[in-house]
């Protein structure tokens, strides 16, 4: 239980803090007096009260001094170039093997540190692969898995009896089928379709008993892709290793993965071998304004 305090002399009695604490740590008095800190034992440390306090008034253990800083409201992006990151934003499919630089690498793990995550429990750890040993230990490792899978999926008998356990997983592989097919068929002759030649590939993975630890990380890899951007970087969300992860490959095992962890996502990273030079309009999306 984090300890936290109101210095009266500092708290202008706004009693924000108070509304906007989404546990109801404090409460709120007689007119003209400092909140009090009723219920410390449900604060989930998200800062808000700290966050909010104009006057420094908040103590609180989590957030030490410097910890606590002023926002630079200069440098946020306005609308227009908030909009025109999000447009330029691609999915890297052909990467170059120039090395990522490790101060980008910790600046892309720093944006994703900083995305929300559920009941602020900040559960997401990262694995960082450059090797490229390991790299392509894990993609054909992910090929083989794809290849079995649609073997697999292949059979009606066993396509049958999984539609029974897992009727949504069986319906939206079968829609990828052919993708799975390719990538294998591409591994088999020394192509690599999973992480078409990136250098480099961060996995994100949590404890599952946290709170919505996959939409956790999820929020935490666009984060990274965006902070990819700023960088000069490609990435690609790899929808297949991880896939590999869930159903037994030994991946996690290979990247040195907690035995009671999980991997959550994962993001190629590296250098396109090409550049951008237009946006593409995405499909317009279905709106129901009630």
């Amino acid at each position: 239980m984090p300890d936290i305090t109101i210095v009266s002399d500092l708290c202008k009695h706004c009693n924000t803090c108070a509304e906007a604490c989404p546990e109801g740590v404090f409460a709120i008095g007689e007119k003209r007096t400092t909140p009090r800190v009723a219920r410390p034992d449900l604060c989930i440390s998200c800062g808000h009260c700290v966050a909010l306090c104009a006057n420094g008034a908040i103590r609180h253990s989590d957030f030490p001094p410097g910890s606590v800083r002023p926002i630079a409201k200069d440098l946020l992006p306005n609308t227009d170039t908030l909009m025109e990151l999000l447009r330029a934003r691609r999915s890297g499919r052909v990467f170059n093997n120039t090395p990522v630089p490790k101060e980008h690498l910790e600046k892309i793990i720093e944006a994703a540190r900083l995305a929300p995550t559920g009941h602020n429990f900040q559960g997401t750890q990262y694995i960082v692969v450059q090797d490229p040993a390991l790299l392509k230990h894990i993609t054909d490792l992910t090929a083989a898995f794809l290849g079995q899978s649609a073997k697999l999926l292949r059979n009606p008998v066993i396509r049958g009896l999984y539609g029974i356990i897992k009727p949504i997983e069986v319906k939206s592989a079968m829609k990828m089928l052919d993708c799975f097919e390719i990538a294998a068929k591409s591994g088999r002759d020394g192509r690599d379709k999973i992480l078409r030649g990136a250098p480099c590939l961060l996995f994100l993975h949590a404890d599952p008993a946290l709170a919505y630890p996959d939409k956790s990380a999820q929020l935490a890899v666009q984060n990274a892709s965006l902070m990819c951007e700023t960088l000069g970087l490609m990435s690609l969300y790899t929808g297949f290793i991880v896939g590999a992860c869930d159903h037994g490959i030994k991946i996690p095992e290979l990247i040195g993965v907690p035995k009671h962890h999980r991997v959550c996502a994962a993001l190629a990273i590296g250098y396109s071998k090409f550049t951008f030079h237009h946006w593409i309009d995405r499909k317009p999306a279905p709106v129901q304004w009630k």
